[in-house]
């Protein structure tokens, strides 16, 4: 055993909080091998191990130098999070649609997090049909899903919701089947007695008009609405002033101009930068290292061999 190696290995765990189980985990072990390791009673191959040990804290330390993009309050952030208290409050169905990186997902946990017992929150996966859904409405609700019949399951999901003060935000319902699109409405909003918020991308909003789809039902139940452009950038500045205090508005001009009203885009961009400014040993951001942080981005609508991406 390599004694700097082990002293390294303690001051990481301990510097960052970090239990020797879940180190070990994110070494690729058992939970006991750091453990196992420190005390000096490991039995396996000790350099193999040890290499993993000096990579995981360059890892760790890299990771904690860069500045977190903490969840700003932006106006799109607070819009959407007006129109989800609305549904909230008056047991209403809201409608928030705006393209991939516009908030969505950042505003709908914002507001679970702040409404955590009233609030249910899925995130659809592709294909989800209506007896998923209702599984996993039921379970974060706390309701036993295993050899339920699902009409039973149903009731009882309704049941619960009812009770209490309750909203469902269903993040990227534009995934979600069509059968299940409906469901939810009847299920939340109809039986349930409860506010229910779809948010996607701007499709979501065609797929409830196309009337070859029949929604109907649910589009005359819509009370809110609220299609958002994106990014503008008085946010762009305020994202990039909660990383860096008096971060120069070209260099904000650099970000927003390249992430193309892009959230996601643009904290991807600031994290690409903090890896340039600390190879370049930079104090505080330039328009040229928000240049070169852009080139590390997969952009939308960038142009591959003359063409479209």
């Amino acid at each position: 055993m390599r004694q700097e190696i082990k002293e390294r290995l303690e001051k990481t765990i301990s510097a960052y909080g970090i239990s020797k189980a879940q180190a070990s985990r994110e070494m690729g072990y058992s939970s006991s091998v750091v453990s196992a390791y420190t005390s000096g009673s490991y039995s396996g191959d000790i350099a193999q191990l040890e290499d993993n040990i000096v990579n995981w804290c360059a890892r760790q330390e890299r990771l904690h130098k860069r500045k977190r993009i903490p969840t700003v309050e932006t106006s799109a952030l607070k819009s959407i999070c007006k129109a989800i208290q609305m549904a909230h409050s008056y047991h209403d169905i809201a409608l928030i649609t705006a393209d991939a990186g516009g908030s969505k997902t950042t505003s709908a946990k914002f507001y679970a997090e702040k409404n955590g017992n009233t609030t249910v929150l899925i995130q659809v996966v592709a294909g989800m049909n209506k007896k998923m859904l209702v599984t996993e409405i039921a379970e974060k609700l706390d309701l036993s899903t295993q050899r339920v019949p699902f009409n039973t399951l149903v009731q009882l999901t309704a049941k619960a919701l009812a009770e209490r003060d309750s909203l469902v935000i269903i993040d990227e319902a534009d995934y979600l089947k069509s059968d299940a699109l409906e469901f939810v409405r009847r299920l939340v909003y109809d039986l349930g007695e409860s506010g229910l918020v779809l948010m996607g991308l701007p499709r979501l909003r065609g797929m409830i008009q196309n009337l070859r789809s029949d929604h109907r039902q649910l589009e005359s139940r819509i009370g809110i609405s609220l299609p958002l452009e994106g990014l503008n950038r008085s946010d762009a500045k305020l994202i990039a002033q909660s990383v860096w205090k008096d971060c120069p508005q070209d260099v904000v001009n650099a970000m927003f101009t390249v992430s193309r009203n892009d959230v996601r885009q643009f904290t991807k961009i600031m994290e690409r930068m903090q890896n340039v400014m600390e190879e370049n040993n930079l104090p505080t951001p330039t328009v040229e290292a928000a240049d070169l942080a852009a080139t590390m981005v997969l952009r939308r609508g960038e142009r591959l061999n003359g063409r479209a991406a």
